[in-house]
């Protein structure tokens, strides 16, 4: 009979798969709380119709041996005899004594009993829940059905009437429709194929790469009180409990950017993922695989531009009347170690689904990904968030060099070389100045900016005459610097940090390397176009009036990192611009960042404008005020050993 006591706990501890779970054309609510449909009179459970035929006592053994578990650490009282024998309504598709070899007869129940919570986990997951599902799926007429387990994975399940034509994920079917009072089994002719969704594979394949060690370390497992049975409180009042329920998840799923959940705001570095749940049945992942040769490889190439410091200023308070602190006895190679591999593992998910049309029209497939590797699309878009396109010789492609191999939810590529461009690991910086990165004190003497000084919304397509002929603003916006007075011109201080969308990597960081530093200025009469002004700016006897008593002149310096707790600035460089084009004006040749700030939280280098405009220039069309557009860093060589 039904084993009823525990119907309440299965309810309960299977409410997320059958929240998942959709019934079939023929299954309806009532089969699955009540047992109707097609029982044929019995009143026999599964378990007792499995227990009683000798041809599937190898199964029946397995399933008498295996704990019931919540997650991969922790199970309970429960076998799985007693969830075959309870109210649950359950498919279960039996492979009979045949289909087991002795091998893995003994493979599986030795698991049962091996003590291992992760072998137990394994047999529950890949043997025993791979052949049982949640509701009656019963053959009643010629289709082809895709039947969620309980272990998550989607299996296609062939019905057919004519004997020796039904199949579970293509191992044939002997009988079928074997009814119980709770629910309805199958014989299976062989073991269900079981296939790895990427979590799985990288958790629980032998040996481990690094990245399977990587990603099973962001592995976290909280208390959840809300679920648990709470028991009588202990001598202290405290609350104890009869059975407590965990949940494990990765950080690396939920989101692109982690912090301790306590809200400690200590970390250096925010720890960042792909921000996709590679574990997700439903989901459709392309995903590179590194091995550990190709991860070596990546990281002895790369390590020379994440080398850090032991000492940081933290800039993070954003206001330069507030004395920064200094951010000391940091370990250079743990920072290294952290923001490098971080970086490694980001970008390694695509999902198949956001991936942009094919030649402008078709929506990427798994076969068609497997025949053209990203070729036809202008770009291939990680779940982290970088656009890779093509880049010199490089293309989106060559990521894709190897066979690829088929998971649950997607395809994997095994790769034993890294293939992504140097490029997109040490872009150019490219900062937009849109007044949240600028820093100034209105009210101190050492930086100051008029009251004017705001973003100008600059649209390239509605000046389109203007704009081909004297150069577009980046991202249709520039940034007023107003001058603090009729003679005196503003001082600020600029952050070094990516923020332009349009860049190869969002949000890309300095890093330890060699760059030009350049400032790309905008004619300050864009601002009289945006204000209404009636000039024909075309007419170029106009355009070059307006230039000639537009001119800029301010010298730049850089305040950077070079080893101790407070920043260094480089040697004050000079410019004037004749007011006429959008231009970019180098303010540092083949400048050396040292150290790395490539994840940093608080810390960044930054640009430091004073305009330099007197009197006597003014006399000679220079202005007080500038209007600027944005900053870019190109990277122009690698630091070698002996820099550092």
């Amino acid at each position: 009979m039904a084993n009823n006591r525990i119907n309440r706990y299965i309810g309960a501890i299977t409410l997320g798969t059958v929240l998942l779970a959709v019934p079939g054309c023929t299954d309806t609510w009532d089969d699955h709380y009540y047992g109707n449909g097609s029982t044929s009179g019995t009143t026999v459970t599964l378990w007792e119709q499995i227990k009683s035929n000798p041809n599937y006592s190898r199964f029946a053994e397995i399933a008498q041996n295996a704990k019931y578990y919540k997650d991969n650490t922790h199970s309970v009282a429960y076998t799985y005899d007693s969830v075959l024998n309870s109210g649950q309504v359950n498919t279960v598709w039996v492979p009979d004594n045949d289909a087991l070899t002795d091998a893995e007869y003994q493979k599986w129940l030795g698991m049962c009993t091996s003590g291992s919570a992760a072998d137990g986990y394994n047999v529950q997951q890949q043997f025993l829940g791979n052949h049982i599902a949640l509701w009656r799926h019963n053959i009643s007429e010629e289709e082809v059905d895709t039947v969620k387990m309980i272990n998550g994975k989607n299996l296609e399940f062939v019905k057919s009437k004519t004997p020796g034509k039904s199949s579970l994920e293509g191992i044939l079917l002997g009988e079928y429709n074997i009814p119980a009072v709770n629910g309805v089994m199958h014989v299976i002719k062989g073991i269900a194929p079981f296939h790895y969704n990427f979590y799985e594979y990288l958790k629980f394949t032998e040996p481990q790469t690094k990245l399977g060690q990587y990603v099973v370390g962001k592995d976290t497992t909280y208390f959840n009180q809300s679920a648990s049975i709470e028991g009588l409180p202990n001598e202290d009042g405290n609350p104890t409990y009869v059975d407590s329920v965990y949940r494990t998840s990765n950080r690396l799923f939920e989101t692109t950017r982690y912090l301790p959940a306590d809200g400690t705001d200590t970390w250096q570095m925010y720890d960042k993922g792909f921000g996709a749940r590679i574990n997700n049945e439903d989901s459709v992942f392309v995903m590179l695989l590194p091995t550990d040769e190709a991860w070596d490889a990546a990281y002895e190439k790369l390590k020379l531009s994440y080398n850090y410091a032991t000492a940081y200023d933290d800039k993070s308070k954003g206001d330069l009347n507030v004395t920064n602190a200094a951010i000391k006895d940091q370990n250079a190679d743990s920072l290294q170690k952290m923001s490098l591999e971080m970086d490694m593992v980001a970008p390694l998910v695509f999902n198949i689904h956001k991936q942009p049309k094919r030649g402008g029209s078709e929506m990427w497939t798994l076969d068609m990904f497997k025949e053209y590797k990203g070729e036809g699309c202008e770009y291939l878009l990680n779940t982290y968030g970088d656009t890779l396109r093509a880049v010199g010789d490089w293309k989106p492609s060559d990521l894709f060099n190897v066979e690829p191999k088929d998971m649950s939810n997607g395809i994997a590529y095994e790769v034993t070389s890294w293939n992504f461009p140097k490029e997109y690991y040490t872009p150019d910086v490219e900062v937009e100045i849109e007044g949240t990165g600028i820093f100034y004190n209105k009210d101190g003497n050492k930086y100051k900016v008029g009251p004017n000084s705001k973003k100008y919304t600059f649209s390239n397509d509605a000046y389109r005459e203007i704009t081909d002929k004297y150069g577009k603003v980046s991202n249709n916006n520039f940034y007023h610097l107003d001058a603090t007075g009729p003679t005196s011109a503003p001082k600020a201080e600029i952050k070094i940090t990516g923020n332009n969308p349009n860049a190869y990597v969002p949000n890309a960081d300095v890093m330890s390397g060699i760059y030009d530093v350049q400032l790309v200025v905008v004619p300050r009469w864009y601002m009289e176009i945006v204000n209404g002004s009636d000039i024909d700016f075309l007419d170029d006897e106009k355009a070059d009036s307006a230039a000639a008593v537009n001119k800029y002149k301010f010298r730049t310096c850089i305040s950077y990192n070079d080893g101790s707790a407070k920043d260094k600035t480089s040697s004050w460089v000079t410019s004037t611009y004749d007011g006429l084009k959008v231009d970019t004006i180098t303010v540092a040749e083949n400048h050396k960042f040292r150290y790395s700030y490539k994840n940093m939280r608080f810390s960044y280098p930054t640009l430091v404008f004073e305009g330099q405009t007197g009197k006597n220039d003014a006399k000679n069309g220079f202005v007080y005020d500038i209007v600027i557009d944005k900053i870019i860093l190109k990277r122009t060589g690698d630091l070698e050993p002996s820099d550092l």
